[in-house]
């Protein structure tokens, strides 16, 4: 457990605990959603029927919202408060990171690694974008999923990272084999160029937005304090909070990872003095 060094209030936990309810079916929504898009624009690519660019365009964005499905599955936060719903979480996990050329299990293991290590150079598998300069945290971002497997390398005595990196070599090459072969018998530009290339575009996106900003500059280790909070002015905050899939409010999450997405920022709104009074660093851009 991460050392609290401020005192949060009990409000502040029991408003936590009513944000957590039955299935979120918005999460289910944007995985199946994605994964129809994607299916649909390649579908349309291979008919020559779309334009290779706007492919692009759509499997770029298909894949960025794919990772929150993902990220949500990983937390068991789909199901909610089900227990009878609890394998929709595997279910829904495995689609998305399909899409993502991971592995769910593989991405379990480390984020749990991640939240349990936020900041630690050593055992944060996340620390890997924090590059020396923007161009090595562009680099770093765009191979995130890969770092992960060095993760496991230099932490192979544990046998929970020696699992992580041969499930995760075995899913990530399933999604590779699936590439291959749309490059090899259907069209190999729209499987690099409608696929593999904005799918890493995506993946470097995740990095810097859902890994870097919210965490830099990566020194602070306690559980309030190791993750931060963007909240912009009037209707932009709403644009942003959209685009970002509620990640501006990360430190949200951080502090209470039980929260689906989806209420991030109304539980921050609701807690807003308490989440600062216990050390939340709240960045706030325009004013």
């Amino acid at each position: 457990m991460l050392p609290e060094l401020k005192p949060h209030s009990d409000a502040m936990a029991t408003t936590a605990h009513a944000m957590v309810g039955g299935v979120v079916w918005q999460t289910i929504a944007l995985s199946l959603g994605s994964a129809a898009a994607i299916g649909t624009v390649m579908t349309l690519g291979a008919l020559g029927m779309m334009p290779l660019w706007a492919v692009a365009i759509v499997v770029y964005g298909s894949v960025y919202l794919s990772y929150t499905a993902l990220h949500e599955s990983v937390h068991q936060n789909i199901s909610g408060d089900r227990k009878d719903m609890v394998w929709i979480n595997r279910a829904i996990g495995t689609l998305s990171s399909f899409f993502l050329s991971h592995s769910y299990e593989m991405h379990r293991t480390i984020h749990l690694t991640h939240h349990r290590n936020t900041n630690d150079p050593e055992h944060d598998p996340d620390h890997w974008v924090k590059g020396s300069n923007g161009l090595m945290t562009m680099l770093r971002s765009l191979t995130i999923f890969h770092g992960y497997f060095l993760y496991c390398a230099r932490h192979w005595d544990d046998k929970r990272m020696r699992r992580a990196y041969w499930v995760g070599l075995r899913d990530t090459l399933i999604s590779t084999l699936a590439l291959v072969l749309v490059a090899v018998f259907v069209d190999w530009k729209l499987a690099l160029f409608g696929y593999a290339a904005p799918a890493a575009l995506a993946a470097m996106t995740l990095g810097l937005l859902f890994d870097y900003f919210v965490h830099t500059p990566h020194k602070a280790r306690a559980r309030f304090e190791n993750t931060r909070v963007f909240v912009f002015p009037g209707w932009l905050d709403t644009l942003v909070t959209w685009a970002y899939v509620q990640q501006n409010y990360h430190g949200v999450h951080h502090a209470f990872p039980r929260i689906p997405f989806t209420r991030y920022r109304a539980f921050f709104r609701a807690t807003d003095a308490d989440m600062v009074s216990a050390g939340m660093p709240v960045a706030r851009p325009l004013g």
